[in-house]
Parts: C-alpha cells; structure tokens; sequence
C-alpha cells in the first residue's frame, strides 16, 4: 500500500496535470463535446468547477472517516481558466491543510460506504486525471 506521503504527492501529481489541461483550454473554456452526454458532454468550465469543489469534498470524506469534522461544500463559478486554475489552488490548500495529517494509521479507516482513506486519496487523483482527459479531448477537438 503506499505511504501517506506517496498518496499526497500522487494527488498533487493529479492537481498539476489538471491545471495543465485547464491552461490548454482557456479559449475553449465554455464549449461542449459534440454528440455526448452526461458528464461526457460538460464543457471545460463545468468539469473545472466539478472537480474543484470534488477535491474539497474528497478531503472532507477524508476527515470524517478519521473521525473529525467534515469541510465546508465548497461551490464556485469559474467564468475563466485563470479563475478556475485560482479556485484549484484554493481549494487544494483546503483539501491538503487536513491531509496532511493522515497517517498510516488512518489509510485503513473507512467511511460510511466502506471505502478506506488511502482509496479516497487515490480516487481523487484519478478523478481530477479522467476530467483532465475530458477537457484535452474538448481541445482537442477545437
């Protein structure tokens, strides 16, 4: 299983290849796939503003299988990349000022649905990597 650390560094990872995407999109931030649905068919805006609030939420599930006090919800427009990639770091340094403090210990805590802490850590990282792939294909395609 890997380390508190090495779960912290990968969802930073994560985050960086996110912003990345976000970057790229900044001219086609509010268009849309063509012949998609769902989430599928969100433009970069919408994934952006998912994912932010997502990471807080991640951290906040986090907590409360540690056994401490959720986060806030955290809900945001982001009318630009800029602010989008300003919200990511805000809400980052949210989400890491409570995981930084998961220990070994905690990685097998588990919430209400039975999911432990190291695999929240690491299903936030593979969210923020799958909406950053959405966001390239929808450059991509412009």
């Amino acid at each position: 299983m890997p380390t508190p650390d090495e779960l912290r560094a990968d969802l930073a990872a994560a985050r960086a290849d996110f912003a990345d995407a976000v970057r790229a999109a900044a001219a086609v931030w509010e268009r849309r796939p063509d012949s998609a649905e769902g989430e599928a068919a969100w433009s970069p805006r919408q994934a952006a503003e998912h994912c932010v609030a997502a990471d807080v939420a991640y951290a906040s599930a986090v907590c409360i299988a540690c056994g401490y006090p959720g986060l806030d919800r955290l809900q945001a427009s982001y009318a630009t990349a800029a602010d989008a990639l300003l919200g990511l770091e805000q809400a980052s340094a949210i989400a890491d000022g409570r995981l930084k403090y998961v220990t070994e210990k905690d990685l097998e805590m588990r919430n209400q649905r039975g999911f432990t802490v190291a695999a929240m850590i690491r299903a936030n990282a593979d969210h923020f990597r799958d909406h950053a792939r959405q966001i390239r294909a929808v450059v991509d395609s412009a």
